[in-house]
């Protein structure tokens, strides 16, 4: 499902609104989650150049405490 963030340029109606001119309509949410995951590497990138990063062996910790406590479902 996609968010109803606004992109660097274009709004989430002004994609539905083009997408809907286009015929492309059944893409939309599609194009949605792209641009999304597109913004969230972005800043992931942007992070790591930054050096705001964590040990693997760390990020591995946090996620094996997470799935013992069920806050993550191994399913």
């Amino acid at each position: 499902m996609a968010t109803a963030t606004a992109t660097d340029t274009l709004t989430v109606t002004e994609v539905k609104q083009a997408m809907k001119v286009l015929r492309l309509g059944e893409w939309t949410e599609d194009l949605l989650d792209e641009i999304e995951l597109d913004r969230e590497l972005a800043i992931s990138i942007a992070q790591a150049d930054a050096g705001k990063t964590i040990p693997l062996a760390e990020a591995e910790r946090i996620m094996k405490e997470r799935f013992a406590s069920g806050y993550y479902d191994k399913k």
